[in-house]
This record gives structure tokens, C-alpha cells and sequence, in this order.
């Protein structure tokens, strides 16, 4: 009898080890798939958002509430740049693009969009996620064109770079090596070439001998 049963563990374990490792393996495969998510990151909003949207030939603008004259403002100055946009980085805009516009500085701090990108919440930085960029109004109507001028040059960049599906970004995979820094001071330069600020800080960095 106690081989009989000493004999009948050894079967059920060499029956059970098997599943016991699959279910080790899916646990692992789990973690993997989950590891790159990150929790807690929602931002608490204090207001709902109502959005609306308005839509031209190339733009689509996504507004909420009292921010519908801004939107207005903000399709004309996209469909006026545009074109000298394309002209600069010889690049067609293949599809609409879709502009995330917020009322105010506070209300973009608030959203959620984007939160899984690597883009830091810096004032003055247009925030890309995918084919949208997410624009706000400080009060300052050129500050407003310049973060669209630069949504649109990043997109038109970003489809020369990726493409637009499977297929392109498989072709395009040995231009995927070019620095960060190299296409984002593409994307700034082609958005704003030369400002006052601009030219300050290059005279400051010369007299100082930083450079």
C-alpha cells in the first residue's frame, strides 16, 4: 500500500509540474505585458470638460466650454501655416490633424491626455500624443501660433520618420536613429527660425563664452 501511494505522487506530480510552469510562465508574460502602464498617474479634475469639435479642409479642433472663438482663431492660424510648414520641411500633411485646444494654462495641467508619453508638463512645449497636439491659451496669441506652428512641423516630421502605418514604418526603420535632440531642434527651428528671446539668449551665450 505505501508504494502504491508513494507511487501514485510521483504520477500526480509529474502530471502537475507542467501546469505549474505554464502558470509561472503566464504570470511572467502578465507582468511583462502590464510593466510599461503606470498607475496612479490620472489627474484629479475639478470640472468636467464639455468638448466640442469644428473641422476644416486639414484641422480638426477639439474646444470645450467658452472656448469656441479661441478654437475659431486657432483653425485659421493652422490652415495659414500650413502651407509654408510643408514648403520648409518638404513634407505633405497626409491626413487631418488634430488639435487639443485648452482654454487656460491650468485646465492642460489637468488632463489626462498624453500622461503615458515621455513629455514633461514644461510651460511652452506643444505636447504631441500620436496625431493630435494639445495647445493652450496663456493669454499671449503668439505664444498660441508658435505651439501650433510646432504641432505641425512635429507631425509632418513624425510621418516622414514613422509613417503613417505598418508598412511605411517598417521602410523608414533606418532613419529611426536620428537623436532626439537632432529632430526636436529641427521641429523649434522650423517653428520659430528667430525671435527676440531667441537672439538674446545666443548673445548671452557668446559673451559668456559658452560657446
Amino acid at each position: 500500500m505505501t508504494q502504491r501511494t508513494s507511487y501514485q505522487k510521483r504520477i500526480s506530480f509529474y502530471m502537475t509540474w507542467p501546469a505549474l510552469l505554464f502558470c509561472g510562465l503566464l504570470a511572467l508574460q502578465t507582468q511583462a505585458q502590464v510593466s510599461s502602464v503606470q498607475f496612479g498617474k490620472n489627474r484629479i479634475q475639478y470640472h468636467k470638460f464639455n468638448w466640442r469639435f469644428y473641422q476644416t479642409p486639414n484641422f480638426n479642433v477639439h474646444f470645450t466650454q467658452g472656448g469656441l472663438e479661441l478654437a475659431k482663431y486657432a483653425l485659421q492660424i493652422a490652415e495659414e501655416e500650413l502651407p509654408q510648414l510643408e514648403g520648409f520641411t518638404e513634407i505633405a500633411l497626409q491626413r487631418r490633424c488634430n488639435i487639443v485646444l485648452y482654454n487656460s494654462y491650468d485646465d492642460v495641467q489637468a488632463t489626462n491626455i498624453g500622461l503615458g508619453n515621455d513629455v514633461p508638463d514644461v510651460g511652452g512645449l506643444t505636447r504631441m500624443v500620436n496625431n493630435k497636439m494639445v495647445v493652450y491659451f496663456d493669454g499671449n496669441h503668439a505664444n498660441l501660433r508658435r505651439q501650433i506652428r510646432e504641432g505641425i512641423a512635429r507631425v509632418l516630421v513624425d510621418n516622414r520618420l514613422f509613417g503613417e502605418n505598418i508598412g511605411e514604418m517598417a521602410s523608414n526603420a533606418t532613419l529611426l536613429d536620428l537623436p532626439k535632440w537632432l529632430t526636436d531642434g529641427y521641429v523649434h527651428y522650423a517653428a520659430e527660425p528667430w525671435s527676440v528671446a531667441l537672439d538674446d539668449q545666443a548673445k548671452n551665450a557668446l559673451l559668456a563664452g559658452d560657446y
